[in-house]
């Protein structure tokens, strides 16, 4: 008997390449995954004070690369088809590196509105791709590649909050410092290109994909889908106004940083560890729910106790965000039976995770123009995340989503 379409297509695209040189490589693309969003956060003040822009226009620095995430997400599937993964990663490392480089233009800030776009369009390409080549490519290492790639996709959150900062005063230049941040996904392209080099250029997907085809009405995917959009409000909207929160209420910017820092850095851990686990432990649903539960109190403690212990609730709330959000990527190669169903799963789930996401920067921004009040803003998110835990038992074991 001939050998099923997605058993020719993982043959045919991992013979060129040894597991340890694709993770290498997969690792150091998704260094790119969220830096050029945390990176903006924690300089948001030196940017206002050039600019004069309010609270609102500056949440829309975070809302314009998510939206662009979840709407690029869905031409994902058809991009593959056209010219294939390999040079699908090439153009979004390209868009990355040229939307950091400039905003090294100081004395040009609405630029910054076009590098939110360009930047969107390259994290959502290069994410849309992920999964499909983890299925595809690593089918028996899904637990440790998925570990891998979303642990280093934090690590670039806590890059961009931790390092900026001090970059800036290394430069005495906050533009400079953002635009520092294209060094990472340089490095990346190269050890792309070397770690691709024999690979077919139209390593496309043997099977069509549409919209009509994604799983709209498979009611697993939408409580996964669900999951991770009501994380991704709270997420993004703590990306962005989390170090300036903390700026305004009296710590110094650099402090600041360093308690984003923090925030990111615990991210890190947290995929390490939950994602890593996620395909292993048993009752994989109530870790779920205590992770989202622990970071709905840590959010409570940010905004009404801002000077409680603000490290120990900052890493708190960033393991569990980030942790929880870690397992249901995790579930996207699970759930699927082969590299196409993780390609349709996974433009359905981040079309509709970062066009909802999207909007939690902007509308957060709203709620501090008109109640000038913090404790109010984390409030507000804290009720939005608690009510992930109603979406969180459907997400039984052994099943898939074709």
């Amino acid at each position: 008997m001939p050998p099923s379409p997605a058993v020719r297509e993982t043959h045919h695209l991992s013979h060129h390449v040894s597991q340890g040189v694709l993770l290498t490589a997969v690792v150091l693309v998704a260094l790119n995954l969220r830096v050029a969003l945390s990176s903006l956060p924690t300089v948001i003040t030196d940017i206002q004070d050039a600019t004069g822009w309010s609270d609102s226009t500056l949440g829309v620095l975070t809302t314009i690369p998510v939206l662009c995430m979840g709407f690029i997400a869905l031409t994902v599937p058809s991009l593959v088809m056209l010219v294939g993964r390999k040079r699908v990663v090439i153009v979004a490392l390209l868009a990355l590196i040229f939307s950091l480089s400039m905003r090294a233009l100081e004395n040009l800030p609405e630029l910054l509105f076009v590098s939110a776009f360009l930047s969107g369009v390259g994290i959502a390409l290069t994410a849309g791709v992920i999964p499909g080549i983890v299925r595809a490519q690593l089918p028996d290492s899904l637990g440790t590649a998925n570990a891998l790639w979303t642990t280093a996709m934090m690590a670039s959150a806590a890059m961009g909050g931790a390092l900026t900062v001090p970059i800036a005063i290394w430069l005495d230049s906050w533009s400079l410092a953002l635009a520092f941040w294209a060094l990472p996904a340089v490095i990346a392209l190269l050890f792309w290109f070397v770690a691709e080099r024999n690979a077919p250029n139209h390593d496309r997907q043997t099977t069509n994909l549409s919209l009509r085809s994604l799983p709209w009405r498979n009611p697993l995917a939408w409580a996964l889908t669900m999951n991770m959009a009501i994380n991704s409000i709270v997420f993004y909207s703590s990306i962005a106004w989390i170090a300036p929160s903390f700026v305004e209420r009296g710590l110094s910017q650099e402090d600041a940083g360093w308690l984003f820092g923090a925030f990111t850095g615990a991210q890190v851990v947290s995929a390490l560890v939950l994602a890593g686990i996620s395909t292993r432990i048993r009752h994989r649903r109530t870790v779920l729910t205590i992770a989202i539960t622990s970071a709905t109190v840590a959010l409570v403690a940010i905004g009404w106790a801002p000077s409680f212990v603000p490290w120990i609730t900052l890493i708190v709330f960033g393991f569990f965000i980030s942790g929880a959000f870690a397992m249901l990527l995790g579930l996207l190669s699970e759930y699927s039976v082969d590299a196409p169903s993780a390609a349709r799963l996974t433009a359905m789930a981040f079309f509709i995770t970062y066009t909802i996401g999207a909007f939690g920067p902007f509308f957060s921004g709203v709620l501090l123009d008109v109640f000038n009040s913090w404790s109010v803003v984390f409030t507000v998110l804290a009720v939005i995340l608690i009510t992930q835990v109603a979406f969180v038992p459907p997400l039984k074991r052994n099943v898939t989503i074709t």
